[in-house]
């Protein structure tokens, strides 16, 4: 029963994310007189509570293995980047739409990965799985490629963080299975 209760958090907690990702997204491309301390807050906040709940994912007994396979290196990766943009927050302003870009490119990438193991699977929706990866991996790119050449864009911004939402929304709906009938539950903890 902590094995299920462990997966429905993770479950629960990647659509949650899912969520605030396309919130911030919206956000973003809306509103583009943000406080940049106000913006630096909010993005530490989200990496490090992204990253517990990929670490949660990690840790979780899902049984394809597929949606959180990178997830421990990835999650701790996050919390330590959370943390410091949290205490750094207006000196690592210039340096947090570039690494916005490389998380989202590097998780797109690692989702080309899980779709090419979820056809192995026999999941249906694998060529979904890739569609969305290979978007947001795109979008990742033109971010850190925006960054660094000519003004950056709320547009591309705020649609790469769209899309990080959207295939980790799919992601975890395709791959992430809950038993709820009894017999088969009685059956994982034997």
């Amino acid at each position: 029963m902590v094995a299920l209760k462990k997966l429905r958090i993770a479950r629960n907690g990647y659509i949650l994310m899912s969520i605030i990702f396309y919130i911030a997204g919206v956000l973003y491309m809306v509103l583009p007189g943000a406080s940049p301390m106000v913006a630096c807050i909010s993005s530490g906040i989200i990496l490090a509570a992204y990253g517990i709940i990929k670490i949660i994912g990690y840790l979780s007994d899902d049984l394809y293995c597929l949606a959180f396979q990178y997830d421990l290196g990835c999650g701790l990766f996050l919390i330590v980047l959370g943390a410091i943009v949290l205490c750094l927050n207006l000196k690592v302003w210039q340096y947090l739409q570039p690494a916005l870009g490389m998380l989202i490119l590097l998780d797109g990438l690692m989702t080309i990965q899980t779709s090419k193991d979820s056809k192995k699977f026999g999941l249906e929706t694998w060529h979904w799985i890739l569609t969305c990866a290979v978007i947001a991996s795109t979008f990742g790119a033109l971010v850190v490629i925006k960054s660094f050449w000519g003004e950056p864009s709320r547009i591309v911004n705020g649609c790469a963080i769209l899309a990080e939402g959207f295939m980790n929304h799919l992601l975890v709906k395709s791959t992430v299975i809950i038993m709820n009938n009894r017999f088969q539950l009685e059956e994982e903890e034997e």
